[in-house]
């Protein structure tokens, strides 16, 4: 049948259908733009005003460190020329610290941020007036007078400014976790709220096509059934009539919401497999590395006890032919004890050594009388391999001559870094080890040097990780080296 539009009301009804849809339409499109707006508004804040304090906060902390080190430099310094050498950097650090100051405090904004704020000015304050004492002390060459006021008066003042810091850093932490659930939380509810506001927009639409001319139920019909596809999820839908009318202006627009929702579902899709393909990746590289120490352990448990019940099995049955039988099965069942227990014993140590890591109590002490100590215990098994070590390019029998080195660090955490990569070098080495301890004005270096085979590029990285051996090495447990780069990272420090 045909109809012709000849009835004002007929074409009024026919518009006011065609609005509305067009109105629907605007919704939708609105709340996708409003909710990808929000979910961006908190990427955003996630990525650039939380990392910036977090950043901000932690570069403060280093500063305030720092500058604490240059004091003590004040003190050490003989010469009038290296103590203003270090007066100056301390100004320079004073400057970094205070713009850095400035900008936390613009960004700041939350009571609690506030509150912590506060407290970290009033630590830094009071800690200054000290330090500036201390200074004068060190200009003046009291340096006892200088030493005994840090260690009474500032060190208190200093860690409570310090720990101020670091509760800054981790409330920063804490707000960027809270807005990474919000956003994913918003994520996962966008789609259902769009879907709702596709369903509501067809059900006003079918009952409105109801009351209207078959003249445009062709079309509607056709809007019906694609429009239900994008609600089920089926985004390759779209909309042809090339028309200038209502009809395809409402068609136009479907195909501009379809798209709209394309992208940002596409969005939402690569951010939560990124987040995925993070997770599965490293807990799968965790999980082989520990069955792949798990397996060596077992391997070397394993090796021992074979031999062991052989042997035992053969002198119980009574298959020694003489007593010279008898002692060779005996030396080869204690060899095999003897290799066991260095097996048990050695993974006990590596185990509690990375236990030892989580603890961290620094400590003035010399460094250079450590690395003395430790390398004198190595000399017997360097002199039963005919193995050169030097400390500092110079033999055992030179090393009182060698100045201390005061650092500050965690003393029983250097240590086990020390035994961990002397003991690694001589596992390795033909004929030297070359211990290198120096202390220069911006750091403390340490190098360990061998001519052994050395370590393939490609491993470089990967032999810090915990568990992993490259391919070929000798027994270990893999725990050495991830516990040596831990006391590095402890002491703020890098490894390569």
């Amino acid at each position: 049948m045909e109809m012709k539009f000849r009835n004002q009301k007929i074409i009024f009804r026919i518009g006011m259908v065609i609005a509305i849809f067009c109105f629907l339409m605007s919704i939708l499109t609105v709340a996708e733009y409003f909710f990808l707006q929000q979910l961006n508004q908190k990427l955003a804040q996630l990525v650039n005003q939380t990392y910036a304090k977090v950043e901000l906060a932690q570069d403060m902390r280093f500063l305030a460190r720092h500058k604490a080190v240059l004091i003590r430099n004040i003190l050490l310094q003989g010469e009038r020329k290296a103590k203003e050498f270090e007066l100056q950097r301390i100004r320079d650090e004073e400057e970094k610290y205070n713009t850095a100051m400035s900008r936390l405090i613009a960004l700041v904004e939350s009571p609690e941020e506030k509150e912590i704020l506060a407290r970290i000015t009033a630590g830094q304050n009071d800690t200054l007036s000290h330090w500036n004492t201390v200074i004068e002390y060190g200009m003046s060459g009291k340096t006892q007078e200088g030493i005994k006021l840090l260690m009474v008066e500032v060190r208190n003042r200093q860690w409570g400014w310090l720990d101020n810091l670091n509760l800054m850093v981790d409330l920063q932490k804490k707000y960027a976790r809270e807005n990474y659930d919000y956003t994913l939380t918003l994520s996962t509810a966008i789609p259902g709220i769009l879907l709702v506001i596709n369903l509501i927009s067809i059900g006003i639409g079918l009952l409105l096509t109801i009351t209207i001319s078959r003249s445009i139920t062709g079309p509607l019909k056709d809007f019906t059934r694609k429009v239900e596809s994008i609600a089920d999820g089926d985004l390759s839908v779209r909309v042809e009539y090339d028309t200038r009318d209502e009809i395809g202006l409402l068609g136009k627009n479907i195909n501009r919401m379809v798209t709209l929702r394309k992208q940002y579902e596409q969005k939402l899709e690569d951010y939560r497999l990124h987040l995925e393909e993070l997770v599965e990746q490293r807990t799968g590289e965790l999980n082989r590395q520990r069955e792949k120490f798990i397996s060596v352990l077992i391997h070397d448990l394993k090796g021992p006890i074979t031999p062991i019940l052989g042997f035992t099995r053969r002198l119980i049955s009574g298959k020694a032919k003489n007593p010279e039988d008898t002692q060779l099965y005996l030396k080869t069942i204690d060899s095999s004890a003897q290799q066991l227990l260095t097996t048990i014993e050695q993974t006990s140590k590596d185990l509690r050594e990375k236990s030892a890591l989580d603890t961290f109590t620094p400590e003035d002490f010399d460094i250079m009388e450590l690395a003395r100590t430790i390398a004198a215990s190595y000399i017997p098994k360097m002199e039963e391999k005919r193995i050169t070590l030097r400390l500092n390019g110079l033999d055992p029998g030179k090393w009182l001559e060698l100045i201390p080195v005061i650092f500050r660090g965690d003393q029983g955490q250097l240590k086990t870094m020390l035994e961990n990569l002397l003991g690694n070098a001589l596992k390795y080495t033909s004929t030297m080890i070359h211990l290198d301890l120096r202390q220069t004005e911006h750091e403390l270096r340490l190098d360990v040097a061998d001519d052994g085979p050395g370590i393939p590029k490609k491993f470089h990285k990967k032999i810090f990780e915990q568990y992993f051996q490259v391919p070929g090495s000798q027994k270990g447990t893999g725990i050495g080296l991830y516990s040596v780069m831990k006391v590095v990272e402890n002491h703020g420090g890098t490894i390569t």
